[in-house]
Order: C-alpha cells, then sequence, then structure tokens
C-alpha cells in the first residue's frame, strides 16, 4: 500500500468511494450530487487542505484522509474531516496501516498533532481510540442548529 497526495485524476473516484462507505450501515447518509461536490471541493480545494489517499498494491483507491494543516501554539495539526476505507477493505487492518502512513508522512513535515471529531455510536469510535487517539477530557464539540 501507497499513500500519496490525491490527484484531480482521482477525485471521481474517491467521490464514489466516500458515497459507498457513508450511504450504507453505520451512517446512511443522503448526498446528492450537487451537495456532495459543493462538500469536496470544500475539503480538497482550499489553501490548507490535505487529501490523502491510500492506494492498494493494484494502484487502486483503497481510501482516504481529507482535512487541514492548521498552525497552531504547540505547532502543526493535521485535522481530519473525513477518513474512510472501502467497505471491502475495512476491518482487515488497512486503516490502521492508512494512519500510521499518515502519521510517518506528517512527521516529515513536522506536523505535532493529528486531531478529528467522531461519534461515539459509531465503529469508528472504537476504531480511532484502538488506534491511540484519545478523548480529551476538558474540550466538547458543540452544535447548535441555525435553521429549525
Amino acid at each position: 500500500m501507497n499513500v500519496s497526495i490525491l490527484s484531480k485524476s482521482d477525485y471521481e473516484e474517491m467521490k464514489k468511494l466516500f458515497l459507498d462507505v457513508f450511504s450504507n450501515e453505520p451512517w446512511f447518509d443522503k448526498w446528492n450530487k450537487e451537495q456532495l461536490d459543493l462538500y469536496m471541493k470544500d475539503l480538497t480545494e482550499n489553501n490548507n487542505s490535505l487529501s490523502l489517499a491510500l492506494f492498494n498494491e493494484k494502484e487502486e483507491l483503497i481510501g482516504c484522509s481529507l482535512g487541514y494543516i492548521f498552525n497552531w501554539w504547540e505547532g502543526r495539526e493535521y485535522f481530519i474531516k473525513e477518513f474512510f476505507i472501502s467497505r471491502k477493505n475495512q476491518s482487515q487492518g488497512v486503516g490502521s496501516t492508512f494512519l500510521t502512513l499518515i502519521k510517518d508522512r506528517l512527521r516529515d513535515e513536522d506536523v505535532q498533532h493529528i486531531t478529528l471529531a467522531t461519534e461515539k455510536t459509531v465503529p469508528a469510535y472504537h476504531f480511532y481510540q484502538k488506534n491511540g487517539f484519545s478523548v480529551l477530557e476538558n474540550s466538547a464539540f458543540l452544535v447548535k442548529k441555525v435553521i429549525e
């Protein structure tokens, strides 16, 4: 497996993979084409975007990590907004391997932390904990609905 920056030529395949993962259990997201395109552009086309792609030995796209690099008083951090592995490759250690490859790459770029947010009720929560992520005791992820 190898990791590289997501290229424009892989963009459509990345969207298909994203839809396949998140339109199924346990998320069941209901993306329409326009909203998905806008969301993916938000994630991949900013100055601080870092979109990483995971390819298998056959050079097939099997995972992505879409996020942003931020400068913080403790140094640079990579905030993962979306992390996904193809459904046929889940529960085989591929996600853990991908996180290790990401960590190695970020270390070379002097990134101090990887941060992310996930729901406690989905398998991803335990996956991240198993891979060394911890819940910050003094932090909370908050949301306020604007349109009721």
